[in-house]
Formats: structure tokens, C-alpha cells, sequence
């Protein structure tokens, strides 16, 4: 079991909500506006601390108020938690677990695992390197405290190495300042790249695992430069791009720069892919994912299910939903699995409603924001 319900203030569209889930399958239905997204968006946030959809938290807030509460009920196995979070609109956000105030999200992270397949997800195979660096670390933080850590670490030292950069560009500063920054990103850049390394390495082997049983001929791949991890060359590198870093102000070397790109079928599918390739790659990477996170926990994280059902033709639909069953089957443990859908005859269609016999199902009705 995952999240058994969840209540809403002044979030979104809604004012008041509560919504209870199925430890199978539950269906959040209704037109667009109606704040379906909206439920596995907090969901997200009780799961993650950050909405899947904006990184400006305040756009959350229902307009005219000055902040949004969110709290939701998990179990696993006998252990319950209560997960609440507050954010005002100051800029300040408050975590509670069972009560307890937390500094930040890193206690949060991993606690209650979530997985979402939503349309903003695919600029993960359509869009800019970064994005695909930030869905691997996000994806690799989540079962790794040692990878969220060094990603932390290492994101601060590089927001300190170019604030320096920019003090030496604006004539207050000499480039001799730079050089114990190197010392400190070197040790770090190289720890994360090894260890991003070693995680897209399982990743992959499950991602094959996952298209084998999808059954249709296809080949991805994920694809980085391979990199020595070795302090002494990241130094050298750092050394050869300074008068450069300095121009721009930014630090151009390192693991936050790596370009991660996929091949299906030994083409680059940014450039050669169809809108049904990306779809259909999207679904298998988020299943990869979510197999991830079984192998490395012991359990399966909550699926959330954007409109899926509306994007996919009948046909991969049918076969999401075999694929689904067969992990469930194989591993004899549940997989809950929250999805929305504007059309109850597409989630009809695609079978899974008689896959699940824990079923709940919800309407929402469109409602003024005021």
C-alpha cells in the first residue's frame, strides 16, 4: 500500500478536497479544469517536496490566498505516516512528518516513492540535455542518500564557483580565488559522475528487461561520453576552461554538463523519433524507473498516471496494461496505481479496470476558482 488519502487546502482550484485511494487501482475522472492533474501534483509534493509540474510553488497557491496545506496518509506494510506541507507565500515551506517538523526535503525523499507518467514528462526524450540530467538525478536520489547527497554538495559548490567566476569577470576579484573551488568540485564532480555511471548501468539492465516483455522490436539505449573519473584530469580540464569560465561567468566542465541522450533502434530519438516513438519510450522509461526503485527498496513505488490512456492508441494501451500485471504477477506484490482521465472509456478500453479488483473511482466537477 501507498497513500490511502490525501486532503487539499487552497491548492490549485481546490479549496477544500479530500480524496481516499485504492491500494490497487484508483480513477480520478472529470473534464479539464476540474483539478484531476491537480490531486497527484500534491501527491507528488507529500512524495518529492516539489511539484512535478512548476518549480514556482507559489503558482499553487489558490488565488487570493496566502498559502496552500497539503497532508496525506501513507502505509507500508503496518508503518503508517502522516506527511503534511504548508507553503506560504513569502517563499517559505514547512515539512511535517507524524508531527515532527523536518529542515528539508532529504528526509522526505524515498520515504513514500512515487512514480508519474505525465505529459510534461516528455521533454525527458524531446527536450535539452539538462532535462535528462535532472530526470536521472531525481530518479537516482530517490533510492541512493549517498547520490542526493553528493548532488547536493556538488550543486552548491558549483553555485559557489561560479558566483566567484562572476566576482573575477567584474574586475573584484583574482583568478588565484578560484583554485580551492577547483580542489573542492574536482573530488565532488568526480564522486557523482562515477556514481551516476554505476546507476544508469542498473538502470539500463532493467530498462532491456522491461522491452522484452513489451514485445515489439525495439532497441534503446542510453547513451553518455565516457568520462575518466580521475581528480588529477578534472583538474587539468578546470584549469584549460578558467579563462573561458570567467568570460561567461559559469563553470563549462563537469557532471553538470554531461550530455545523456537515447537511441532507439541506434538512432538519436530526440532528432528521428515519431510522436509515438517518444510516447512509447517515455512509458518504458517510467516503468525502468519504477523498477528501480522496487529492486533498490523492496517495494513499488505509487504509479501516477497522467491522461495516459487518452495518448497512447489501443493497442500500446493493451500492452501497458499486460506489462503492468505481468510485474505484479511475477513479483506477487501490489502496485498501486492512480490515474486520470477525462474519458472513462479510454481507461474502459485499455482493460485495466478489469485487471484490478481494487477499484475506486472518483468524480471531479469543474469549479470556479473563487
Amino acid at each position: 500500500m501507498g497513500i490511502t488519502k490525501i486532503s487539499l487546502s487552497y491548492f490549485r482550484n481546490h479549496k477544500q478536497k479530500e480524496v481516499d485511494f485504492s491500494n490497487g487501482l484508483t480513477v480520478i475522472w472529470g473534464e479539464n479544469g476540474s483539478g484531476k492533474t491537480s490531486v497527484l501534483e500534491a501527491i507528488h509534493m507529500l512524495s518529492l517536496g516539489k511539484s512535478f509540474r512548476t518549480n514556482r510553488q507559489k503558482n499553487l497557491i489558490m488565488d487570493g490566498e496566502d498559502s496552500f496545506v497539503i497532508s496525506g496518509d501513507f502505509l507500508k506494510e503496518k508503518a503508517k505516516d502522516k506527511i503534511s506541507t504548508q507553503y506560504k507565500n513569502t517563499g517559505k515551506q514547512f515539512i511535517k512528518i507524524n508531527g515532527k517538523a523536518i529542515s528539508g526535503r532529504k528526509d522526505l525523499i524515498g520515504r513514500n516513492n512515487v512514480v508519474v507518467l505525465s505529459p510534461e514528462e516528455q521533454s525527458i526524450t524531446k527536450g535539452a540535455p539538462e532535462t535528462r540530467r535532472r530526470f536521472f538525478d531525481k530518479v537516482f536520489s530517490v533510492v541512493s542518500l549517498d547520490y542526493f547527497k553528493t548532488v547536493q554538495k556538488y550543486n552548491r559548490l558549483l553555485r559557489q564557483r561560479n558566483a566567484i567566476l562572476n566576482k573575477i569577470r567584474d574586475g573584484r576579484g583574482g583568478a588565484q580565488e578560484v583554485y580551492g573551488w577547483d580542489e573542492q568540485i574536482a573530488t565532488e564532480g568526480v564522486r557523482l559522475w562515477s556514481l551516476r555511471s554505476s546507476f544508469i548501468k542498473i538502470y539500463s539492465e532493467l530498462l532491456g528487461s522491461i522491452i522484452k516483455k513489451y514485445d515489439e522490436p525495439l532497441i534503446v539505449q542510453i547513451i553518455t561520453k565516457k568520462q575518466k573519473k580521475d581528480r588529477d584530469v578534472y583538474l587539468e580540464q578546470l584549469k584549460e576552461t578558467q579563462l573561458y569560465d570567467i568570460k561567461t561567468g559559469r563553470t563549462t566542465f563537469g557532471p553538470h554538463r554531461e550530455n545523456i541522450s537515447f537511441l532507439l533502434n541506434k538512432k538519436d530519438l530526440k532528432i528521428y523519433g515519431s510522436q509515438g516513438e517518444h510516447k512509447i519510450c517515455l512509458v518504458l522509461l517510467k516503468l525502468a524507473e519504477m523498477c528501480l526503485v522496487k529492486e533498490k527498496t523492496g517495494f513499488f513505488p505509487t504509479l501516477l498516471l497522467d491522461d495516459l490512456f487518452s495518448k497512447l492508441d489501443l493497442a500500446r494501451s493493451e500492452k501497458l496494461v499486460g506489462l503492468l500485471s505481468s510485474l505484479e504477477t511475477e513479483t506477487k506484490d501490489p502496485l498501486q496505481t492512480i490515474i486520470t482521465t477525462t474519458d472513462m472509456i479510454d481507461v474502459e478500453k485499455s482493460g485495466i479496470l478489469y485487471k484490478n479488483k481494487q477499484t475506486k473511482t472518483h468524480h471531479l466537477e469543474r469549479k470556479c476558482s473563487t
